[in-house]
């Protein structure tokens, strides 16, 4: 539990296909949740393998504007962490901390 060193990095290229409405929490700091499409192609075993999987993803802070001001089917790389959706449902969700559009190459970085 809570182990310094142990490693939670996730990276993934998908486009934006559903995105909530921009909250705040009570601390006013924006949230907003969505959702990518990942489309790929990985080598599993030497043998190609076609993936595809939608995934729910967190942005907090200013990335939350960020992704808030992004069109819909957009095609971005995200770098974050994983993390339960909550306490009782363990479902796990992307907490974005970077993302890259791809189309433009424009690179946007979260605090960390």
């Amino acid at each position: 539990m809570g182990e310094a060193g142990v490693r939670n990095i996730v990276a993934i290229a998908g486009s934006l296909m559903e995105r909530d409405a921009l909250r705040m929490t009570p601390a006013r700091i924006p949230v907003v949740g969505f959702k990518i499409r990942h489309t790929s192609v990985q080598i599993e075993l030497e043998v190609e393998r076609n993936v595809s999987c939608e995934m729910s993803v967190l942005a907090i802070g200013p990335l939350a504007s960020q992704i808030t001001a992004l069109p819909m089917g957009v095609e971005m790389l995200l770098e974050g962490f994983l993390a339960a959706r909550s306490a009782r449902h363990q479902t796990p969700v992307l907490h974005v901390t970077k993302f890259e559009l791809l189309e433009a190459r424009n690179n946007v970085e979260g605090t960390k």
